[in-house]
């Protein structure tokens, strides 16, 4: 990624919606349904519109400085020394998220589709896919993604469609058995996994054309990617029930199962794996930009091309000692990375917005005093 490099506000506009959907569709539905049970879609719902705050908090700590990457932001309003301390505290969120991804996928491919392969095989196929892309730059990103969200909504559409016949109305029941505790408590992933996820794209936003229309586009995407992401745990919880969604882990696979049950569609299970995949490629490959640029610019390298396949290798490392499965990243990592997510999502970005106004007003009341 360079400065001369610029995407369109459609085109970041898609890669928001995809890379908050991302990974969700592998873990989210077992992830909020382990806490909340059958009453997990209502903890989905009611996380919309926390995200959406989140969101917002965002784009207006974007706006304080329009053409500054999150890490450039940083550095200017916590100065050099603390903003360095900072910036190296988002750089390896980024590394840690490019890895936990990767690793979420290639658990995905050798369990549902590529059953013989061995796990590193697919590691190294994907890190390499991200090493590509990365070395292509930003706009051929933005382009493939904008070129291939058609296919990814049809998919998505025929699945839901596909579905309807065996949805049970019976299996969201009894609604708030346990009260409201766990409806609470799912919120609490439901809100930080996939919003608070979208620091990453204060990576990109300077890139952008920007129109005037720049922020409700952004806010809608996210409004779009979260009400699919609910639909898709409510359509897991009406189909196959909230047992099997919690032990599940990958309800996709349950789902296309079911597809194949209604004998007019089958086969299906490989279109729908390489899709879910491919959504959250689109994630890892936005958070191994951000980790490459990212310390290219805090460590002023001039050739970034030469830290892009260094920066594969270490993520290759990091897939193999992150998580030894996915049952433990759903199972025991889920309150502490929504810790890290909020964190990073929400407290720095706030953080900086007051160390921000705090500065310009003292700018003013120096100004003010001199004249």
């Amino acid at each position: 990624m360079s400065k001369k490099e610029r995407i369109s506000v459609r085109q970041v506009t898609v890669l928001m919606f995809m890379c908050l959907i991302g990974d969700m569709l592998l873990i989210y539905p077992t992830m909020i349904t382990h806490i909340a049970h059958q009453d997990a879609w209502i903890s989905s719902i009611l996380s919309i519109p926390l995200g959406l705050i989140i969101i917002y908090v965002l784009l207006r700590v974007h706006e304080l400085y329009p053409g500054l990457t999150l890490i450039e932001a940083i550095r200017k309003i916590f100065g050099p020394v603390f903003g360095t301390i900072v910036s190296c505290w988002y750089l390896y969120y980024f590394l840690m998220n490019t890895a936990l991804i990767a690793r979420e996928v290639g658990d995905y491919l050798t369990t549902q589709l590529f059953v013989q392969t061995p796990l590193h095989v697919l590691l190294v196929m994907g890190i390499s896919l991200m090493v590509l892309t990365a070395l292509m730059g930003i706009e051929v990103f933005g382009r493939v993604s904008e070129m291939l969200l058609p296919a990814y909504i049809l998919i998505f559409s025929g699945l839901i469609l596909a579905l309807l016949p065996q949805i049970q109305l019976s299996n969201v029941r009894p609604v708030l058995e346990n009260g409201l505790a766990p409806v609470a408590k799912g919120m609490v992933p439901g809100v930080a996994m996939p919003f608070a996820e979208m620091s990453i794209m204060l990576m990109v936003f300077p890139y952008v054309n920007k129109k005037a229309h720049f922020k409700k586009d952004m806010l809608l995407a996210s409004l779009i990617g979260g009400f699919l992401i609910s639909v898709f745990l409510l359509l897991s919880l009406l189909v196959v029930g909230p047992f099997v969604t919690n032990y599940s882990p990958y309800i996709s696979s349950a789902l296309t199962t079911k597809i194949n049950e209604l004998n007019y569609i089958t086969r299906v299970e490989s279109l729908v794996t390489l899709t879910w995949a491919l959504a959250a490629y689109f994630k890892g490959v936005l958070f191994f930009y951000a980790f490459t640029f990212g310390t290219t610019q805090l460590f002023r390298i001039s050739n970034i091309r030469s830290f892009v396949i260094p920066a594969g290798a270490l993520v290759f490392g990091m897939t193999i000692l992150i998580t030894p499965n996915v049952f433990y990243y759903v199972r025991t990592l889920v309150y502490p990375m929504s810790t890290w997510h909020y964190t990073n999502g929400l407290i720095i970005p706030l953080v900086l917005w007051g160390v921000y106004l705090c500065k310009q007003r003292w700018k003013h009341r120096q100004n003010a005093s001199k004249n």
